[in-house]
């Protein structure tokens, strides 16, 4: 079976080769990586885009510049002239883009997506690590990006400190750059080289040119950057930056049985923001009492899954930087998921009149980063979280309160060591959750103490052709007995399942420990081809969600796939690619829970439309061993999905896409999903887009819960309850950016959330590792005035109320931001935040109703100003 897949991955990859032969194209050795010189100048410079300060004829402009795309390797269409200078604060960069078209250009915020617009962006490994970089960006508007740079891609929350100006004119436009080099991180030498990269966007034709160029048949990014030379005894900059900031709240909130609160309240708060350097190339940067009310809310979902749903880190503080912390992921599991830090409360009062808080308060971070003078890359980031009290009110009136989430210290640390120019790295992971758990409810709901430690390794050789890379990390938790008997049966490890040989649940264990690793071998075969081979393993006992983020474990699996990228215009395609995997899973009973083939490609045309297609065959005879939620293992249906996707041109004023997914199993249940998006630009200062979806999917076997019956000795003295469930949701996303200047915009989102579940009749799981159920009432017991007697009715038989899990759920959540950076690194926010939500157990879906109660439901509202003011003092 395995060979006979394998086969196939490598038939679907090697596909599009027969499907269009592109046109010759001249293919571009790859040239020594060009030489750049920094002047240093005396003379003051006026950062206004206009380039006319004397200093500026001091310096050698950078000129050649060659395509990627569309033509790559050749000349870029238009001419452009970088030149650098420096003095003992800054780097300046000065950029004269000639062009004999119309310049393009768009307003927006910072950081906005580079689509529709020119764009001039100057990227610096100013550490020459070959492995690190930081990039500054600008369009015809003057309007800013910036962001960190690595080989795992891109983080934009970075937000130095900088300055750049731009002028249009009938010749193209110009820019000017002034990047304070406290922004920048770089070793102390006399004299220094830099890596550098400049590029340039053209939008009206999607040209995209750069200074050091690489062929796509070769391994590029940041090892392949050009030098910058002439930088000499550069000093540090100012080491202090302070952002203290204040805010004031007005909330108008149904606080429903809670006593202890106003529906109305009024609020002021105050907090700051540090960084020091350290030293040139390493950075402390610490937060009292943050704030993060500013930040846009989280999607409305509906998870009947035995999982927690994973939301995206939007905390400016744990953003920035992040990429350093990244360690051990297996495309599920995170060694480090910073939403962990300021949590929702574990505990609440099993009381109907509380007031349990919404979020655990941060008292304080800190975050170290930089690089040793040995090359060592560390990142080291200490959080603690207050104790918070949850208020409870009795029958009798009298007050009471409970310990909700107890005082708590995170820690993560990482370290990495670069050699041979990037192509070798080896690094270290470390991370440690303590609790102070000053109460017996806590102490048998929570482990005292968590770490976890590992190793990774990169390593490249062959001219960057072969990677290998693999990763080795242990876990351990402590805690009572009752807390860990919890860990023991959390939907991952599930130490209570009565049919595997592996487990066994020890309700005497006060520690639990557990390894996971993987190693990876990937394979570049010339411009066209790549292949992998992936091998994973995480054992029973690995447990990491007080730090990270955890789905899986008792897991070994390999993966083996290829892929076929061809990015050179032909006649019919501007770019096309096809990818195939295989995916086998074991768990360490050595029972096979999962095959699947997945396979897919794309495509893009002439006139910059887009297309892509998906499947994924799951291949019968597995087993599912998370079916029961801790019960035996069933068999696993054979499964088929497909995607796809259509996209038009990014340049257009309205962009349309439409995608869609069906999946069907073998045992009768399917499911699809529509969604569409259109993005309107009337003008260039402002946005909208809506992003409509709609999902139906029929399952035959949605778990309900577990009884406990001696007499059904065949699913080991356990009854496990299931239904089948018809579900609908409907979404609609809805962005509106409106930017007056590029230091001034407003952002506003909202999203009417529905969701239905219709659930059928109740039936039981009739033998483990089989997929058959018997209904009660028909195959198996009686059904009588509402309860189930799954062995007949006679005297003291045992009975459960029939389940009714029927639901109809409304949401609607929105906000809207106005930002202004008022003056240098010194922002202001007005933010309101609205939620409304209702939920009926109807079962069946009707749009016009759930629509009505939706926006009849009261609102909560949230109004927000806050104010920081940036001091380098």
């Amino acid at each position: 079976m395995n060979k006979l897949a394998l086969g196939i991955v490598l038939a679907v990859a090697a596909s599009p080769a027969r499907a269009q032969q592109p046109a010759a194209a001249p293919r571009a050795a790859a040239p020594e990586v060009p030489q750049a010189a920094a002047r240093r100048t005396t003379q003051s410079i006026r950062v206004d885009g206009a380039l006319d300060d004397a200093a500026w004829a001091q310096a050698t402009p950078i000129t050649e510049f060659r395509q990627l795309d569309p033509a790559e390797g050749q000349p870029a269409t238009e001419r452009t002239e970088i030149r650098v200078l420096y003095d003992d604060q800054a780097l300046y960069i000065g950029a004269r883009l000639y062009d004999r078209q119309p310049v393009r250009s768009r307003l927006g915020r910072r950081d906005m997506a580079m689509s529709a617009s020119d764009w001039l962006t100057v990227i610096l490994d100013s550490n020459h690590d070959h492995r690190t970089a930081v990039g500054f960006e600008v369009n015809p508007s003057g309007v800013r990006r910036d962001q960190t740079r690595s080989g795992d891609g891109e983080d934009d929350s970075w937000d130095p400190v900088w300055e750049a100006h731009t002028a249009v004119s009938d010749s193209g436009w110009t820019a000017e750059m002034r990047i304070p080099f406290s922004q920048l991180r770089f070793s102390a030498a006399p004299v220094q080289t830099w890596g550098l990269q400049v590029e340039r966007q053209i939008a009206r034709n999607q040209e995209f040119s750069v200074w050091s160029f690489t062929p796509r048949d070769q391994p590029g990014g940041i090892p392949r950057f050009g030098h910058l030379a002439g930088l000499e005894r550069i000093p540090t900059g100012k080491r202090l930056e302070v952002l203290p900031y204040a805010v004031s709240r007005a909330e108008n909130v149904d606080r429903g049985a809670n006593p202890f609160r106003d529906d109305r309240e009024y609020g002021m708060n105050v907090g700051v923001d540090l960084k020091y350097r350290l030293t040139s190339n390493m950075t402390l940067d610490a937060t009292v009492n943050p704030d993060f009310g500013q930040v846009e809310v989280d999607p409305a979902v509906v998870n009947l899954t035995a999982f927690e749903t994973q939301f995206e880190e939007r905390r400016p503080f744990f953003v920035e930087g992040s990429e350093i912390f990244r360690f051990g992921g297996d495309g599920t599991n995170l060694a480090f998921y910073s939403r962990r830090i300021g949590r929702q409360p574990t505990l609440a009062p099993p009381y109907a009149e509380r007031d349990v808080p919404t979020n655990t308060r941060i008292l304080g971070a800190v975050k170290l980063s930089g690089r040793t003078q040995s090359g060592w890359s560390v990142g080291a980031l200490n959080a603690v979280t207050r104790r918070e009290t949850a208020r409870f009110r009795l029958d009798d009136g009298e007050n009471g309160t409970v310990t909700a989430e107890p005082l708590t210290n995170f820690f993560v640390g990482r370290a990495r060591r670069e050699t041979r120019a990037g192509q070798t790295a080896l690094g270290g992971f470390v991370g440690a959750v303590n609790r102070n758990l000053d109460s017996d409810a806590l102490s048998g709901a929570l482990r005292s103490s968590a770490y976890s430690a590992g190793v990774d390794l990169f390593h490249q050789w062959d001219r960057r052709s072969w990677t290998l890379s693999g990763f080795l990390a242990g876990s351990h938790v402590r805690g009572e007995e009752g807390a860990l008997v919890s860990t023991q049966q959390l939907p991952y490890h599930y130490f209570g399942r009565p049919d595997a040989h592996h487990l066994a649940l020890d309700s005497s264990l006060t520690s639990l420990s557990g390894l996971a690793g993987a190693i990876q071998v990937n394979r570049r075969m010339g411009r066209l081809w790549s292949a992998n081979a992936r091998l994973n393993t995480i054992s029973p006992g690995y447990e990491v969600s007080d730090l990270g983020f955890q789905r899986r474990a008792d897991r070994i699996d390999a993966e083996v796939g290829g892929s076929y990228n061809e990015s050179r215009p032909g006649r019919v395609l501007r770019r096309y690619s096809a990818y195939g995997q295989f995916l086998v899973e074991h768990n360490y009973d050595g029972e096979n829970v999962s095959n699947r083939l997945f396979n897919g490609g794309s495509i893009q045309l002439l006139n910059y439309w887009s297309a892509y297609a998906n499947t994924t065959f799951s291949l019968p005879g597995t087993y599912d061993d998370r079916l029961t939620r801790g019960g035996p293992a069933a068999r696993r249906p054979g499964l088929f999905s497909i995607n796809g996707g259509i996209s038009t041109d990014p340049r257009k004023k309205v962009i349309g896409e439409f995608n869609g997914y069906y999946e069907r199993t073998d045992a009768g249940g399917d499911g699809m999903n529509i969604s569409g998006g259109v993005l309107l630009r009337p003008a260039p200062h402002w946005e909208v887009s809506l992003a409509p979806s709609l999902g139906w999917s029929h399952s035959v076997a949605q778990y309900l819960g577990r009884v406990t019956d001696p007499l059904k000795t065949e699913t080991f003295g356990a009854r496990y309850l299931f239904a089948s469930l018809d579900q609908t949701t409907v979404a609609l996303e809805t962005r509106l950016n409106y930017t007056f200047t590029p230091a001034l915009s407003l952002q506003v989102y909202a999203q009417p959330f529905i969701a239905s579940g219709d659930f059928g009749e109740i039936k039981e799981l009739d033998r483990p590792r089989t997929f058959n159920f018997r209904v009660y009432g028909r195959d198996v017991g009686q059904v009588v005035d509402g309860r189930i007697y799954p062995n007949g009715t006679g005297t003291g038989a045992l009975s459960f109320p029939v389940p009714q899990p029927d639901f109809n759920f409304r949401s609607l959540r929105g906000n809207a931001v106005l930002r202004w950076e008022w003056r240098p690194g010194s922002t202001m926010y007005l933010a309101w935040q609205q939620n409304r939500s209702s939920a009926q157990p109807y079962g069946d879906f009707d749009l016009g109703r759930d629509g009505d109660e939706l926006f009849g439901a009261a609102p909560d509202n949230v109004f927000l100003i806050k104010v920081s003011y940036w001091l380098n003092p």
